[in-house]
């Protein structure tokens, strides 16, 4: 098996995902606690597959363990060049999660290496000279350190860019996230706007409300083609002439993750 990332905006060849055969939700603080329909969340996850595979992506799915949230597979990992970075989550019920992606690591002898301190995939995006990482309630910036000594140490030559962000929004991407080599969308949550200007040079406005519905939380595929869930965003970026497919994830969303949380990319080129 193949992983090489350089930046998130290269085409979209391969990527982990996780059948949810055991996606519930389980906190009842969540105000859609007992208004999931799990029969419906299979048969949209079903296209979403069937779109990866029309856009020729290449789905590879990992051992399902009985964590209710693994269909999130963009928490355990991150790859950058051809490291696989395995996460350690902040969640004791998702370090289960782990497990499969090291057992993964270890049998297709990728080069990888296990972070000591809390981060999750959603809180990293790869650009092309710089690496945007999430400061958040998941992400420490211990771990943003050791990250730096790690790329050091792998001789990977990209500059990690700390982003503050309202931590409620749980990870980065769902507040900010690319879609091109110099354009991202970037909602209200981040705090750190001007620093993202710095490397981006057009902004594209998400609202609140937007953000709230996880717009930028899409899948890019390269050559300005996005899969999202959100309509709003979706024909935003159809006026500025991106190719979108527009899928209803709801039943996914619900449990606070859509396309983007469900996808760890492995191979872009």
């Amino acid at each position: 098996m193949k992983i090489y990332i350089n930046k998130a905006t290269d085409k979209l060849k391969s990527c982990l995902l996780c059948y949810p055969a055991n996606y519930r939700i389980t906190s009842k603080s969540n105000k859609y606690y007992n208004e999931v329909n799990y029969t419906l969340a299979l048969n949209q996850y079903n296209k979403y597959i069937n779109c990866l595979i029309e856009n020729d992506v290449k789905p590879i799915f990992i051992d399902i363990t009985k964590s209710s949230k693994q269909v999130y597979t963009k928490d355990i990992a991150f790859v950058i060049e051809n490291v696989l970075f395995i996460s350690k989550m902040s969640l004791k019920e998702r370090e289960e999660e782990i497990e499969p992606i090291k057992k993964l690591a270890f049998e297709e002898n990728l080069d990888y290496y296990i972070m000591q301190n809390n981060i999750e995939g959603g809180d990293v995006v790869v650009g092309d000279k710089v690496i945007f990482v999430g400061v958040s309630s998941r992400t420490s910036l211990q771990a943003i350190e050791e990250l730096k000594k790690v790329l050091i140490i792998k001789k990977i030559k990209k500059e990690v860019i700390p982003i503050n962000f309202d931590n409620s929004m749980l990870h980065l991407d769902c507040v900010f996230n690319l879609v091109g080599e110099e354009s991202a969308l970037v909602s209200p949550y981040v705090y750190d706007k001007d620093v993202v200007k710095k490397y981006i040079k057009n902004i594209i406005e998400v609202t609140r409300e937007e953000a709230d519905n996880f717009a930028t939380n899409i899948v890019y595929l390269g050559d300005k083609k996005i899969i999202t869930s959100n309509i709003s965003i979706g024909n935003k970026l159809k006026g500025l002439g991106y190719d979108v497919k527009i899928l209803d994830y709801t039943e996914i969303v619900k449990g606070e993750g859509s396309v983007d949380c469900s996808t760890l990319d492995l191979l872009r080129e």
